[in-house]
């Protein structure tokens, strides 16, 4: 059910060719000053009609389509984000069910994660408020107009010309910037950082590297010229350019000044290993997807954790500022990480310890382990002939084992481990 079933609302739709309407809101709403930067564009033709993006985000798309794992790195925080729900929060019962009915009308959940992602790469991302649906919008191609105070005047998404652009007013794109920077109306890409990490991690992987008349490519050693007629840099290059452009399992034929030998198992290789590694921790790190994460995640959640929470902080952040207010009196708010999850249990479990709302033998009891100082015991196969006897019957003392063992642990579980009655080993005394 559609937010339009409970209350009329005003749609506005997207011009093509020429701006729509803008009010100025008061200065003291964006500040007295003048941002020199942008009157500084407007005079040389520098962004004419809107402020230049920051970076470049062609080359950001390129990486996260092209490198596998910095796409798993993008997009792993933002599925963590988004996972776990949401609630409409306000006092009047039935703003909250047309909001809630909506939102969960257009998946609100997958939205967000592709706000989300788009932030990450682009450094901005931007969601199209039509009065009752949501569009996510392309960031590579869309651009803000701001005025002199700071305040924005409309966005514009380029097609080919002035006359084809779309250009939309303030409130019907709802924006994201990721990690902003000084005043710029756009946010910073995270795979900004990284671009240098990934020209080296693609170019250990093909392990292309010169010195002297030694070269290495792929995982061989190559050793080029003759002694004492040792190859030039021209020469390598061009031997460097031919081993580039060999295609998987394909053969190298080369002549006889061309020494290959394989790396494996040498010192050289443990080093090449070494390197990979640590560019691949720089990412994971750059990304704030720490690389224990996948082996050891509660080492990786003091900055895990903290990411997302700020990840999901931003998206409360800009709905409720910039799209809530047009629909009524209520926020978004995510809600609490699932207490299912194993860390977050632990951490709950160490609180509760610390307080004395549980004792150890009831965190024990809901985890599902045995009470201190009980020990599983396994029961006794059946036809186990556990009394050694030759002619003795095995499944009959099968029998007698695992009924003492079962009243073993009835004993233990009404009164606990208690101390044998003999503390002194006198049988007589006990008979």
């Amino acid at each position: 059910m559609a937010l339009r079933d409970y209350w009329p609302f005003r749609r506005t739709f997207a011009t093509v060719g020429s701006n729509p309407p803008y009010k100025k809101d008061e200065p003291r709403s964006y500040g007295e000053g003048v941002i020199k930067r942008l009157r500084l564009q407007q005079k040389y033709g520098i962004g004419k009609d809107f402020e230049k993006p920051i970076g470049d985000g062609r080359a950001y798309m390129d990486t996260y389509l092209s490198d596998p794992l910095v796409r798993t790195l993008i997009d792993l925080p933002c599925l963590y984000a988004s996972k776990d729900g949401w609630d409409i929060v306000t006092d009047d019962e039935a703003l909250q069910e047309s909001i809630t009915a909506m939102f969960s009308e257009i998946n609100i959940d997958q939205l967000i994660y592709g706000w989300l992602r788009n932030g990450r790469i682009f450094g901005t991302g931007y969601l199209e408020w039509t009065g009752d649906n949501l569009v996510l919008r392309s960031s590579q191609n869309m651009y803000i107009q701001r005025d002199e105070n700071g305040q924005i005047m409309h966005y514009y998404q380029r097609i080919d010309n002035p006359s084809e652009d779309v250009r939309f007013e303030e409130d019907e794109i709802i924006h994201l910037l990721n990690n902003t920077f000084d005043d710029y109306a756009y946010g910073l890409s995270d795979i900004h950082p990284i671009l240098y990490l990934v020209d080296l991690k693609d170019y250990a992987e093909r392990d292309v590297g010169t010195a002297l008349n030694k070269y290495a490519v792929s995982r061989f050693d190559i050793s080029a010229g003759l002694p004492d007629m040792p190859y030039g840099p021209d020469k390598i290059n061009e031997i460097v350019s031919a081993f580039n452009s060999l295609e998987p399992g394909e053969d190298i034929i080369h002549g006889n000044d061309i020494e290959v030998k394989e790396l494996q198992g040498t010192q050289r290789a443990f080093e090449y290993g070494k390197y990979m590694d640590d560019i691949t921790k720089k990412i994971h790190m750059a990304l704030k997807v720490p690389i224990t994460m996948w082996e050891k995640p509660e080492q990786a959640r003091p900055i895990f954790e903290p990411y997302v929470k700020y990840l999901q902080a931003s998206v409360e952040a800009a709905l409720n500022s910039q799209l809530l207010p047009q629909l009524g009196d209520a926020k978004f708010k995510f809600r609490q990480i699932n207490v299912d999850d194993s860390f977050v249990k632990a951490k709950t479990d160490m609180v509760y310890l610390a307080e004395g709302v549980l004792s150890p033998e009831e965190v024990r009891l809901e985890r599902g382990m045995n009470p201190t100082g009980v020990v599983e015991i396994q029961n006794t196969e059946e036809n186990v002939n556990v009394s050694g006897g030759k002619d003795e019957d095995k499944k009959e003392e099968s029998k007698r084992t695992e009924n003492r063992t079962v009243k073993k642990r009835e004993r233990v579980a009404k009164e606990g481990n208690k101390p044998a009655a003999n503390v002194s080993g006198d049988r007589s005394k006990n008979e």
